[in-house]
């Protein structure tokens, strides 16, 4: 608990860069027990995981299919919309 001395002082910019480093330094080891915890779930319950000597380019990432399926949409309905485009202009164009 901070003192009333603590808490009438502003902080320091090394207190709030030590205070920001330990944050990181705690948010790092729980995302390293939460990873070794799952890896061992999987591992009890029969559960495939990617182990990390494998490749990465044989990892199948579902993230990755569906940003490139994306990619492929929105490079379409470009391509749609500038023809489009382009067809109202002509149609202006000789109809004036």
């Amino acid at each position: 608990m901070r003192s009333d001395d603590e808490q009438d002082s502003p902080k320091t910019r090394a207190d709030y860069r030590r205070e920001q480093e330990r944050a990181e330094q705690e948010f790092q080891e729980r995302d390293r027990k939460r990873v070794q915890v799952e890896k061992e779930y999987a591992r009890t319950h029969g559960g495939e995981t990617p182990s990390d000597d494998e490749p990465t380019e044989q990892r199948v990432n579902p993230v990755d299919s569906k940003q490139q399926r994306l990619g492929r949409r929105l490079n379409w309905a470009i391509f749609w919309l500038v023809l489009l485009i382009i067809a109202v202009y002509l149609i202006l164009f000789f109809l004036d």
